[in-house]
């Protein structure tokens, strides 16, 4: 993968340092990757997708490009590319449904209710997911964990809360009562569909089809939404058989309770847990207001969280509070699964702290472990900075990542006295019982 000459550069600085400086580390970019090295064939090439044959490492990530009859996808990391080919087979089953008569005829009769109406007309999906920033970069820099922000943040927050209704001269009266309209027609629109069967109709396709009824993909909410207008309004009752897959990774139950509980009872029951960990009424308010998570994703985190019942666990939801992208939100999923998993399958968790900003563990035998999720780790400014770093020292640590590292890497990792576990994420996943 490395040219000739990066491999005999690094063996040369290897042999040559003689101190701990970060100065003297051996600094490597990112390596130019092929989709044929990381993928098998059914993730390179569908019927209905095309993955480009180049590959990126950016911030530590692979990075792929699909180009689909559907719209061109962007996906970071190889799991999210399973998912994605997975709700592109998805959309081809639905698209083969949605062109027989008996759905042509339901769905027709749908569009006489005017909620159905006015939804077909607003809704559009949109073809094309953009690239987001890379996000691991913020959290090795500790930007996810900084107390005193993080306090100001909670205090506006809760202050906002606790005047809500009264009067304020900052705020003009017209968009406090545009806001209040908001909330209300949304909420309307939310108990119009639920008392239609709307909602539950798209959660018992969403589980035939064995995906995400919070999905991102909005060309898949689009047909989803549409299939359960039809299913519900419309009476629509197709049946069909589709071929079990297990390329999503959240957990059976985080599977088993966003398709058969409501929207508004997976937020009750998350807040109600949340609650029972200690868990402030003003940050359940900030939790449940988080967009960067969806509500699947805030459920799994929930489940992990109720597992991982040991000291510390009030700092990692300061820490999964603090996203401020999607991305991010995505990495804090993957990093507290993994040490939920840790506990659960490898060996119990005594503490976890936060060190550097980072999120760490202490198993029973007093070894710090730290998961990074991380398709490719190479030996950057920024990992020899963290991982050097005496915020970090400990007579026992292991580095855990999600992905593979580079030869320079993992010798620098030996030198400092760093364990690695490669593509532990994936061992965690085969421990879980099969769908």
């Amino acid at each position: 993968m490395f040219p000739t000459w990066l491999r005999i550069f690094a063996i040369t600085s290897i042999g040559s340092l003689t101190s701990y400086s970060v100065d003297s580390e051996p600094i490597e970019g990112p390596p130019l990757v092929f989709a044929h090295d990381l993928v098998g064939e059914e993730l390179r090439e569908g019927e209905r997708f095309k993955l480009a044959p180049i590959a990126y490492v950016v911030n530590f990530g692979y990075e792929f490009d699909l180009d689909s009859d559907f719209g061109d996808f962007h996906a970071r990391g190889i799991k999210m590319l399973e998912v994605t080919a997975h709700e592109i087979d998805a959309l081809e089953k639905l698209e083969e449904i949605t062109k027989t008569k008996a759905f042509t005829t339901s769905f027709s009769e749908a569009l006489k209710n005017p909620i159905v109406r006015s939804w077909a007309v607003a809704r559009r999906p949109v073809t094309t997911v953009a690239r987001i920033p890379g996000g691991i970069v913020r959290y090795l820099q500790g930007k996810f964990f900084e107390v005193k922000r993080g306090s100001e943040k909670l205090a506006a927050k809760t202050k906002e809360h606790r005047y809500r209704g009264e009067s304020n001269e900052k705020e003009p009266v017209a968009e406090k009562v545009t806001d209040a309209a908001k909330k209300v027609g949304s909420t309307t629109k939310k108990l119009s569909r639920r008392h239609l069967g709307f909602d539950k109709a798209k959660r018992d396709w969403s589980r035939r089809l064995k995906v995400d009824p919070y999905t991102t993909n909005d060309y898949l909410q689009f047909e989803l939404e549409r299939i359960a207008w039809a299913s519900s309004v419309g009476s629509f009752a197709g049946e069909f058989a589709i071929p079990s897959s297990s390329v999503l990774s959240y957990t059976l139950q985080a599977q088993e309770m966003v398709w058969s509980k409501s929207e508004k009872e997976l937020e009750r029951l998350n807040s109600k847990s949340l609650k029972t960990m200690g868990v402030d009424t003003s940050v359940l308010v900030q939790f449940d207001e988080l967009d960067q998570y969806t509500l699947t994703e805030k459920t799994e985190l929930v489940i992990t969280l109720e597992e991982i019942e040991v000291d510390g666990r009030l700092d990692l939801i300061q820490l999964m509070l603090e996203v401020e992208t999607r991305e991010e939100a995505m990495l804090m999923v993957k990093i507290i699964s993994a040490i939920g998993n840790y506990h659960q399958l490898v060996k119990p968790i005594e503490e976890v702290a936060i060190r550097r900003g980072l999120a760490v563990c202490y198993d029973e035998e007093g070894t710090m472990v730290l998961p990074l999720a991380l398709d490719y780790l190479h030996w950057s400014q920024e990992i020899s900075e963290v991982l050097l770093s005496n915020d970090l020292y400990d007579e026992s640590r292991s580095l855990w990542i999600s992905g593979t590292a580079s030869a320079i890497a993992k010798r620098r990792l030996a030198t400092h006295d760093w364990k690695l576990k490669e593509n532990c994420f994936d061992s965690f996943a085969a421990l879980q019982p099969n769908p």
